[in-house]
């Protein structure tokens, strides 16, 4: 992907996530509390959603041992960690801003060398658990502190095989999806997850694997297709 695309997709996604999040949490999102007065916090959402990205991997020594790595996990869990960093830089940041960080960041990955995918499982999760300590500090949010979590989230990306163009296309599939959710009452706790025994992510991804080109206006009527036709 170009770098003149790979800044005009950053600052898309920058105006993408801001809209969803007045649409999600209220006009004043940025002063760390929703319409309702729930606090926001994005770093922790960041480390907990890393967790669950490790849990992707079979690392625990006394339960399924010899399964395989959930890949396909492992990038839905970035995309959802992408949104949170979005966020973050969005709350701290005006958009020009912003971008400009990101834009800086994503340059300074493609620079460094290609991580080894063979790497053992412990390496791997050492990785991600590296975005995770970033997340855990309780310094300020600078423009030092989100280079290095963007650093750290990139490094994920590359153990995950994750390019920035995957990035954006799962990204804005999973705004879509979001949007779905808020419109079929996520917020208030009506909302189906689990569709005939799939979570709605992997529903989400069997569709787009039989798009002959991605539209999240036809993505959106998907959805709204296979959610009706529920039991």
């Amino acid at each position: 992907m170009q770098s003149q695309n790979s800044s005009e997709f950053i600052r898309e996604m920058l105006q993408m996530q801001s809209a969803l999040n007045v649409a999600t949490n209220g006009a004043e999102w940025r002063s760390g509390l929703t319409q309702l007065g729930k606090t926001i916090d994005w770093r922790r959402c960041i480390y907990m959603e890393t967790a669950e990205l490790i849990d992707s991997y079979p690392w625990k020594h006394w339960k399924s041992v010899d399964a395989a790595v959930d890949e396909e996990n492992v990038r839905v869990e970035l995309v959802d960690i992408w949104h949170f960093i979005l966020s973050l830089a969005l709350e701290k940041f005006e958009i020009d801003q912003a971008a400009e960080l990101l834009i800086a960041a994503l340059d300074a990955a493609s620079q460094k060398d290609a991580v080894d995918r063979d790497s053992q499982l412990m390496q791997k999760i050492a990785m991600h658990e590296a975005m995770m300590t970033v997340a855990l500090q309780t310094d300020p949010v600078d423009e030092d502190y989100l280079v290095k979590l963007l650093g750290c989230f990139f490094d994920s990306c590359a153990v995950a095989a994750l390019d920035f163009a995957q990035l954006y296309q799962l990204y804005m599939a999973k705004n879509v999806l979001n949007k779905f959710r808020q419109d079929h009452g996520y917020k208030e706790g009506t909302y189906i997850k689990v569709w005939d025994g799939k979570e709605d992510n992997v529903v989400m991804f069997e569709i787009i694997r039989e798009m002959s080109n991605f539209s999240g206006d036809k993505l959106y009527q998907h959805l709204k297709l296979a959610y009706t036709q529920l039991d």
